[in-house]
């Protein structure tokens, strides 16, 4: 069964330009369903406060990508997800699949 997708690309309002990937070897757009959303606060402060203290406590920082391969490149390699990636690749991080993707994709 095929699922029709709306993807949409990201465009950046400062330069009127789409994002590119933020994965390091991918050039192509970023679309709008592979996203990924980093909390840069610490976990018992609400989102909301974090927000409404403008930077004081943290901050939210998004990411976007063209595809679900670069976006599990990137998650699989980043945060305590690069310490099991290390330890099951022989200390082999960049650019690893994690262990449920690498059949999928």
């Amino acid at each position: 069964m095929s699922v029709n997708r709306v993807e949409r690309l990201i465009i950046n309002l400062d330069t009127a330009m789409p994002l590119t990937c933020s994965w390091d070897d991918c050039y192509k757009r970023a679309r709008t369903p592979y996203q990924v959303r980093v909390h840069e606060h610490v976990p018992s402060l609400r989102c909301d406060f974090v927000n409404a203290a403008a930077g004081e406590y943290g901050r939210h920082v998004n990411f976007a990508f063209c595809s679900d391969n670069c976006k599990d490149l990137w998650i699989s390699c980043s945060g305590p997800r690069a310490h099991e990636q290390a330890a099951r690749n022989q200390g082999r991080i960049y650019g690893q699949h994690s262990a449920g993707m690498r059949h999928r994709l």
